[in-house]
Parts: C-alpha cells; structure tokens; sequence
C-alpha cells in the first residue's frame, strides 16, 4: 500500500454518490442517535451534509435504527440489511443504491471534513479504483473513494465473511492519500462533542 501526500489538483471526475454511515451505536455517549445530536444548533448530521455537498452529485445515508428521523435530511434513507455486524454492512447496504460511477464514504461523526477532501482523493481514485485517507498518519479505514468496481469487491469481501474494512483495504493495496488530522475529527465521547461545540461556537463567532 502505498502513500501519496494531498495535492489541490481539482481535475475533472466522474459523478459521486456520498455515503455518509449513521448507524453506530454510540456507546460512550448513552447510545444517543449520535448523527442528530446538536451542534451549534443544527444536528451533527447536517454539518457532515454541508461540508460535502458542494463536492458530491449525491447523497445515501446509511442508518441502522430509527429510519424515518433521517428523512428531515431530503436525501435516500437505506437501513442497513444485516445490523450489528458494524460499518461495512452499512456500507455495502447503501452502496447497493447509489447510481454514480464513484462513491465515497464518511461517517457522521465528523463534522470538520476539509473541502479539499474529494479533489484530493481523486487522482489516486482514477488510478487504482479507489484511495483511502490518511490523518495524522492514521488509515480513517471508512472515509475513502472509490469507483464501482471496487465497490462490488468490497461487496463480494462481505458477502464472504469479511467484516473488517481495513483488512480489504491492504488486501487490495488501496493508496493512502495524507490529509490533516484536525479535518478528521470524530465525535466519540462526550469530550469530543464539547469540543466540537467549542470550535463551533468559535467558528461562528457565537460566545
């Protein structure tokens, strides 16, 4: 597998379908429905929509419970066939109705997503079928791109068993494209959400 460092190339690509997952169980925060969660007045969910969509064509969120909260959103709502057996169910779940020639995932945990996110993984994309980031020098195994044929792959690596993304990701030698940590934060305790709600406010102006 190799790396590649992020460049702002912003090169013509073909059509992408953003799957944004929504269906952790949110443990460490009380099993709360942590996408609609408040975030400077709006839901967690919303501030991942926004950073994405002036990169992306179109939008599957991937829930596991409590569908019907997610159409607020106005995008396809797929719940996840097989839940409990994690994110990749929820990823192959969704990628099975997206109808773009290239898709990329993210969870909903991570509100500060770089707007340089889809011109950066594209080069490697276009010429391996997929790429995968790299923050601060750590694989974030469910935020990659990657085109239709990979995505069947990641399919049939489901469909056999596998349950593990990053153990497809080395199998198939997807490149590694570095970003910026702070890009990649993810709300996982109730620490990271007042830390969110603090660079919030600070980036709002709000005290």
């Amino acid at each position: 597998m190799s790396r590649h460092s992020a460049s702002s190339d912003s090169t013509q690509r073909p059509a992408i379908t953003a799957v944004v997952l929504c269906g952790g169980q949110a443990t460490r925060l009380g099993g709360i429905e942590k996408p609609l969660t408040d975030l400077g007045g709006k839901p967690l969910l919303a501030h991942v929509i926004a950073r994405l969509e002036p990169m992306v064509d179109d939008f599957v969120l991937s829930v596991a419970r409590e569908a019907e909260h997610y159409e607020q959103f106005g995008y396809p709502v797929v719940a996840d066939d097989d839940p409990g057996q994690g994110p990749l169910a929820g990823i192959v779940s969704a990628v099975a109705a997206a109808q773009t020639p290239w898709i990329l995932t993210t969870p909903a945990d991570t509100p500060f997503l770089p707007s340089n996110l889809v011109a950066d993984l594209a080069p490697a994309c276009a010429r391996r079928g997929a790429a995968v980031v790299c923050a601060g020098g750590h694989r974030q195994n469910l935020s990659m791109l990657l085109d239709q044929r990979l995505a069947a792959s990641l399919a049939e690596f489901y469909r056999s068993g596998g349950r593990a993304v990053h153990r497809w990701l080395v199998a198939n030698g997807v490149d590694e494209v570095e970003f910026p940590q702070d890009g990649f934060f993810n709300i996982n305790t109730p620490e990271d959400l007042a830390l969110a709600r603090s660079a919030s406010r600070a980036a709002t102006g709000k005290a």
